[in-house]
């Protein structure tokens, strides 16, 4: 994996820079930020060196959600927080400081400043509302995205239709076979009795 040198994210990562480091595998690292919002606030950082969430590949951003999400209720039992924020900066203009992606886990408690949040941060665009239909035109997806991971409701039932195939396949493979003319046989060799 190649880090940037003048990148702090990096260098903590390689472990020149120390942290208190509450996770880490081979794909990501999570740790406590140094300026905390909130007790237990955390950064979850992608170990490749990636500036936004629209660099980093489909099965990374997915293994970097789910360690999020453990990490996010690891906060909540461990420190009793009632809530928490999630939030990345993508960008200088959206105030990211340190120019590798990183996700933002801030536990909430009740006793400080309560409610202050998403709405406080960001009031409502009016112009931006009354365009609502326009903009959606213009962002529209037009792909589908296919999941990374496996329905298994799906896997479960196409391995029974494949087993059933296959079992077919082998009866009418074995009747074929059989010398005798089917119908006095059964798909197993078996003579029918009428």
């Amino acid at each position: 994996m190649s880090y940037d040198t003048e990148c702090v994210f990096c260098r903590i990562i390689e472990k020149k820079i120390p942290s208190a480091i509450i996770y880490e595998d081979p794909y990501v690292i999570s740790f406590l930020d140094i300026n905390p919002r909130f007790k237990g606030h955390a950064l979850v950082v992608p170990k490749v060196h990636v500036s936004t969430l629209d660099q980093l590949s489909d099965e990374a951003t997915a293994h970097l959600f789910v360690v999020v999400k453990h990490i996010a209720k690891n906060l909540v039992e461990n420190l009793g927080a009632a809530g928490y924020n999630i939030t990345i900066n993508n960008g200088r203009v959206a105030g990211q400081v340190v120019p590798h992606l990183h996700v933002h886990i801030i536990p909430r408690y009740e006793d400080k400043r309560q409610g202050v949040g998403f709405e406080a941060v960001f009031p409502v665009d009016e112009e931006a509302k009354t365009t609502l239909n326009d903009i959606a035109e213009k962002v529209k997806l037009t792909r589908e995205i296919k999941p990374i991971f496996k329905d298994k409701e799906k896997e479960e039932q196409k391995g029974n239709e494949e087993k059933e195939k296959a079992e077919n396949s082998e009866k009418s493979s074995k009747a074929s076979s059989l010398p005798y003319e089917s119908e006095y046989f059964n798909d197993d060799g078996t003579p029918k009795f009428k």
